[in-house]
């Protein structure tokens, strides 16, 4: 770990840490760094991994402020309030008052409890809130053998009983982030909620291809209204897929539905986050397993929302667990797979080795195995293809190309059939990592005397 304040260390910080453009390769690996700017008001910690910068700053409520790619920033952060090193500026704003009007929203990602409400003590009535969303967090990083974890930890909030910390994992070769949203109970008493995970966005401009998507399943109701400022945002659901596109409102949606993936597309960069959801599980705010809040610039507060007045154009999007009792000393997590791909197209599927743009199409042909298809990878590997018997047991594996994370793959490449084979899976395999896959297909036509197999 290096710690920079000297005037020469503080360049070496600003040109390692400031956004730009890229190219492809600037997305191959590179060695894990941590390095502590302390020359601001606030310590500022950044990983480095591979390609992915992540800038954290334990004393604003454990925020993450910056994540970048290939000097790319996808995250929304507040340019009134912070600078690009993420040091909060001299004009910090008005003097929190204890009302949404003052309430300094810096941006980036952030923890807080579910459900958010003021009619209860079982509902967190936040933001603002002194201690969960704006006090400083502890901290301390590790690093070992290409990885390096941060954990921030807040103050114990008596009115909630709660700690939260947030425990984030960087692996070099992968342009992933792995953030659990860990709820402890540090009070004297049981207590019930549910780990909320927020991440604020550049919010996508009407027209410009731009948007927010969501996998989901085949829920009666997959997602609803839940909150209108000056409306409901408009939502479109196809093939399993909702898609809420650029518009001048203020509200938000509740996503009952949610698969499993969220993603955003932005300025030619895809934002995912990938998480486990509990079919029998009880979440907050009727059922919801995932929620997008979108918000313009407003020329006055809005009342129903406690004066809060926009500024800026943002989308949050958010992921919830299931409500969990939890005794004294007792703790509930929320895993979520943060990725960024240099990538503008629609995902049609978000999956543990990266996002399906174009589903896999495995064709028989006379000379082989034709495989078609457009992904974009989250780590380094090599992509293989599995081919399996019509009882799905594998029968053959050989490698087809490289990936290349945060990278786009189009696959239009040739294999080797088998008589029996069924189906073709796509994984991307890397040593010294599970291996993750890409997509799934039947081949067409089946082999000749062949049940079927799902996809």
């Amino acid at each position: 770990m290096r710690r920079t304040g000297s005037r020469r260390e503080r360049a070496a910080a600003r040109s390692c840490c400031s956004p730009g453009t890229g190219t492809m390769s600037d997305l191959l690996p590179h060695a894990v760094e941590v390095t502590v700017d302390e020359a601001g008001p606030d310590e500022v910690v950044w990983l480095r991994a591979g390609a992915v910068e992540l800038g954290a700053v334990p004393a604003l409520g454990g925020r993450i402020l910056a994540l970048r790619l290939a000097g790319h920033e996808t995250l929304y952060r507040n340019d009134a309030l912070l600078d690009e090193r993420l040091h909060r500026r001299a004009d910090h704003g008005p003097a929190p008052d204890g009302t949404m009007a003052t309430w300094r929203n810096y941006g980036g990602d952030k923890t807080w409890p579910a459900p958010q409400g003021w009619d209860g003590p079982g509902q967190w009535a936040g933001p603002p809130d002194a201690v969960l969303d704006s006090g400083p967090y502890t901290w301390t990083v590790a690093e070992h053998g290409g990885r390096a974890r941060l954990t921030m930890s807040s103050a114990a909030d008596p009115r909630s009983g709660l700690t939260i910390r947030r425990l984030v994992d960087v692996v070099d070769g992968s342009t992933t982030v792995t953030i659990t949203h860990r709820l402890i109970n540090t009070g004297p008493h049981p207590v019930r909620w549910a780990p909320w995970n927020v991440l604020q966005l550049p919010g996508p401009v009407a027209g410009t291809g731009d948007g927010w998507y969501a996998g989901v399943d085949d829920s009666p109701v997959p997602i609803r209204g839940l909150l209108a400022g000056t409306g409901l945002p408009s939502w479109a659901l196809a093939d399993g897929v909702v898609h809420v596109t650029g518009q001048d409102v203020v509200g938000k949606l509740a996503v009952p539905g949610a698969s499993g993936w969220l993603a955003t597309v932005s300025g030619g960069h895809l934002v995912t986050q990938h998480f486990a959801v509990d079919p029998a599980g009880r979440y907050p705010d009727g059922g919801a397993r995932a929620e997008v809040w979108l918000e313009c610039p407003q020329e006055r507060g809005i009342e129903s929302l406690g004066g809060l007045r926009p500024t800026a154009r943002i989308l949050e999007s958010e992921v919830l667990g299931p409500l969990v009792d939890l005794a004294p000393g007792e703790h509930t997590d929320l895993i979520v797979r943060l990725s960024v791909l240099r990538c503008g197209a629609p995902p049609r599927r978000v999956t543990p080795g990266g996002v399906v743009l174009r589903h896999l199409h495995a064709a028989r042909t006379g000379h082989g195995l034709q495989l078609t298809g457009a992904f974009a990878t989250f780590t380094d590997g090599t992509v293989r293809c599995r081919l399996l018997g019509s009882d799905g047991a594998p029968i053959a594996d050989r490698p087809v190309t490289a990936a290349v994370a945060g990278g786009e793959l189009a696959l239009d490449v040739r294999t080797e059939d088998h008589p029996d084979a069924a189906a073709v899976e796509l994984a991307v395999v890397r040593p010294g990592s599970p291996d993750a896959v890409l997509d799934t297909a039947v081949i067409s036509p089946p082999p000749v005397g062949s049940g079927r197999i799902s996809s």
